[in-house]
């Protein structure tokens, strides 16, 4: 990723679109491409009217808080969908099973991670990007 010429160690800046990415440019690894390491953050962008698999961080023990850049849908956990878009955010505990979909229009969330009280320690899959 390329960085301007006022960064330093202590800021660092760039443009989405030039994040290192994973599964064919889905996930944009802002913590990896940032150097960003008190906790973990990426951005997601779900096409038109899609799902991601579920999961639950009961491993890592993170807490996830999710927040729509643009675009539309929902948190999905258990019967519940708590809308995901510019005016609504949604955090989800460690252990609480939770997919994300979109809307019609899709959706780029930014999802940023950490465990309570813990150390945060970037997962080796979001190291890099391909």
């Amino acid at each position: 990723m390329s960085t301007s010429s006022t960064d330093s160690p202590a800021v660092r800046a760039g443009a989405i679109g030039e994040l290192p990415t994973l599964w064919d440019g889905f996930a944009k690894l802002v913590g990896a491409g940032l150097r960003v390491d008190a906790f973990g953050v990426n951005i997601m962008d779900l096409p038109p009217d899609y799902a991601t698999g579920s999961h639950d961080e009961a491993e890592s023990g993170q807490q996830e808080l999710y927040v729509a850049l643009w675009g539309a849908g929902a948190v999905v956990v258990g019967e519940a969908e708590h809308p995901l878009d510019p005016d609504h955010l949604v955090v989800v505990d460690a252990g609480t099973v939770r997919l994300l979909r979109s809307g019609p229009d899709g959706l780029r969330v930014l999802c940023v991670g950490g465990v309570p009280g813990g150390v945060y320690e970037r997962p080796q899959w979001s190291a890099k990007g391909e």
